[in-house]
């Protein structure tokens, strides 16, 4: 129980009353919770959580460091084409394709 001597109180560790810290780390630029002073004596630790979404976005980012290499002769190829008017769309193929990649996006399966 806080002392409270001609109107000065002080606070324990135990407090619910002391503002909770926190700080920045230099390496990703993220705010995050200080560890508690007083985690050692407890035995308690400090964790973190993902949420779905942020777990969904990490295997995006492995799948994209997975990824090939972009072919500059190709991509060249097919601009030439789109500029001199001889690149015909397969309109069927571009939808089966924007179609598999809403359901890479959207329908993966969920852990």
């Amino acid at each position: 129980m806080p002392t409270d001597i001609n109107g000065f109180r002080t606070r324990t560790l135990d407090t619910n009353d002391s503002k909770p810290s926190t700080r920045t780390d230099s390496a990703s630029g993220r705010a995050g919770s200080a560890p508690s002073p007083n985690a050692a004596a407890t035995g308690t630790t400090d964790s973190v959580s993902l949420t779905d979404t942020a777990t969904r976005l990490q295997q995006l980012d492995e799948l994209l460091a997975n990824a090939p290499e972009i072919d500059r002769a190709r991509v060249d190829q097919l601009r030439q084409a789109i500029a001199d008017g001889r690149y015909k769309m397969d309109t069927v193929h571009v939808a089966d394709k924007l179609i598999a990649l809403e359901r890479t996006l959207f329908d993966a399966p969920k852990r």
